[in-house]
Parts: C-alpha cells; sequence; structure tokens
C-alpha cells in the first residue's frame, strides 16, 4: 500500500464526508478509495469511519488519525514546496471566487495584472456573492465581505468599504429627501437580496447611535450593480457600498440622503482553509491583494 496516497486518501474522504465527492477530487475510482480505507483500518487494527448507505461518521481514532495526517502531509507538502521554488517559476491552477460587484469593479484589474506578472499560474475565477464550500470546491482562495462566520477558515482584511443611502435627483424631486432613516417608512427602498436581512437598513446617526429601520419596496435583486442602475433611473432608494455608488455620487446622478449619518463599513477579506498549506502561488496572490487593496480609495 501506497501509504503517504492512502493517507490522502483518508483526508479527502474526512472533510469531504464523501467516497464519491473524495474519488472525483483525487481523480480515482470509488472502489479504489475504498481499497485505501480498508487497508488503512486493517493495518491499524481499529476503525476509523463508521460507514452505511446513506452517509459515514468519524471515530474517535478517525479523527486522532486525521489531525495526524495532516501534520505529515503538510509537512511534506511544505518540504518539497521549499525545495521546488528554489528553482522553479509559480505555476499551477490557482482557484478564486471572488464576489460579483467588487470582483468585476476593482479585483478584475488586479487579476489581469497578476496574471501578466505571473503568467504560468492559470487563474480558475468564480463569480458569485454566495458563500462556497472551500474544501468541497477546491477553491485555494475567497475574495468575501462582511460577516463571515464560522471558524473553519482563516481570513486577512484586504480593505474597506462603506454604505450609502441614496436616490436620483429626479426621485427626491418626487418623493423628498430625507432627514433622518426613520423617514425610509414612506420611500421605495431597491432591497440587496444577499443581505443577512434584506429588509433591514442600520445607520449611525450624528450622535454615535445606531438607528435601524425596516424598510419595503417593490424591487429586490442579488446584484447591487442592477440595484444601482433602478436607483439612477429613479425606481427608488438604494444602501449600497461606495465603489459602486461614490463616482455617482460625485457625479451628482445619485444623492446621499443621509449625509450626516455613519452608514454600514464593510470589510473584504481573503479567506483560505484553516488546515490547508498554503502553497506558493495562492500565497503571491494574497501578497499581491493586500498590497494593492491596502490604501485604496473607492
Amino acid at each position: 500500500m501506497d501509504k503517504l496516497q492512502a493517507m490522502k486518501v483518508f483526508c479527502r474522504v474526512y472533510e469531504a464526508e464523501s467516497f464519491r465527492l473524495a474519488s472525483e477530487s483525487l481523480d480515482i475510482s470509488r472502489p479504489m478509495v475504498t481499497r485505501y480505507i480498508n487497508a488503512i483500518e486493517e493495518e491499524l487494527g481499529t476503525k476509523l469511519l463508521q460507514r452505511n448507505t446513506r452517509n459515514i461518521s468519524i471515530t474517535h481514532a478517525g479523527r486522532k488519525y486525521y489531525q495526524h495526517c495532516v501534520s505529515i502531509l503538510d509537512a511534506i507538502e511544505e518540504a518539497e514546496g521549499e525545495i521546488g521554488e528554489l528553482t522553479k517559476k509559480p505555476k499551477g491552477l490557482l482557484k478564486v471566487s471572488v464576489p460579483m460587484d467588487f470582483g468585476l469593479s476593482h479585483l478584475v484589474p488586479l487579476l489581469s495584472r497578476f496574471s501578466q506578472l505571473y503568467p504560468q499560474i492559470e487563474l480558475d475565477i468564480d463569480f458569485s456573492d454566495k458563500r462556497v464550500d472551500m474544501t468541497e470546491s477546491g477553491v485555494d482562495l475567497a475574495i468575501r465581505g462582511g460577516d463571515l462566520g464560522g471558524d473553519q477558515f482563516i481570513a486577512r482584511p484586504l480593505c474597506y468599504s462603506k454604505g450609502f443611502v441614496c436616490a436620483s435627483p429626479e426621485y427626491v424631486a418626487e418623493h423628498g429627501g430625507l432627514n433622518q432613516i426613520e423617514e425610509l417608512e414612506k420611500h421605495s427602498c431597491l432591497l440587496y437580496r444577499n443581505a443577512l436581512v434584506p429588509n433591514r437598513w442600520s445607520v449611525t446617526d450624528e450622535d454615535g447611535i445606531l438607528r435601524s429601520i425596516t424598510i419595503s419596496g417593490a424591487f429586490s435583486a442579488n446584484n447591487g450593480s442592477a440595484l444601482t442602475r433602478f436607483a439612477l433611473a429613479g425606481m427608488g432608494v438604494i444602501y449600497q457600498p461606495d465603489f459602486l455608488v461614490s463616482k455617482y455620487i460625485e457625479s451628482g446622478e445619485l444623492v446621499n440622503l443621509l449625509p450626516r449619518c455613519k452608514g454600514y463599513e464593510l470589510c473584504f477579506y481573503a479567506v483560505y482553509p484553516q488546515r490547508k498549506l498554503m502553497s506558493r502561488k495562492t500565497r503571491l496572490l494574497l501578497d499581491f491583494l493586500q498590497e494593492r487593496l491596502a490604501n485604496i480609495q473607492f
């Protein structure tokens, strides 16, 4: 039995909690996955996984064995990586997940520049505002904003963005402006469906008091750029980040309705799996993004 390959197979089954997903991600047959697991259990003389026709569960011995396997495999990967980096240029596939609007507006130019610097690194970019299972999807690095939740990954801050409540001058002329957030009750608001609570908006007033209100409106969407276009067309009030609306506020195409209030602050993070040793190509991209986004002005 190839002990190292068996460890890799066991770790993949452990992480995915699925023989099928393990076989697909490792590009080996499902019977081969089963043979590796059986061989390990026979050699150790104990069950690492309890499985039935529906699911699998990890035994106490399995959890302990997994921790040792991860340490061994990471140490081997680190040793091979350090030696390889002495003589080789960074190359290979790098899977990246980025949010739709921020990705299109600010990350695409940076990723293009990164690709020019490291042409042998193949970038596979997924644009989505939804959270991804980094273990199952094989994503090396994800860029996400807001409350990440969970502790199964490591997050590094990249930059900050602020939200603005705004509408077009035409909408304000017809429906009036705002003196305080509570007045939004009588306005048609454009809801961002991917928010944790789409119909609840909060701002901090000039006295430092956090004020919240339940809003409503005829339009909702899962894309901030689309909502911004609706607002530009005079369809209602939006609460969107500065990287989408600042240029329109500066040009006068949108009006900041609560200039004395402070909107939400959104931090964008680079996220990667907690247990996975970071490859050189992933580290290069992380360092590149941290440097380029550290002092960005939206």
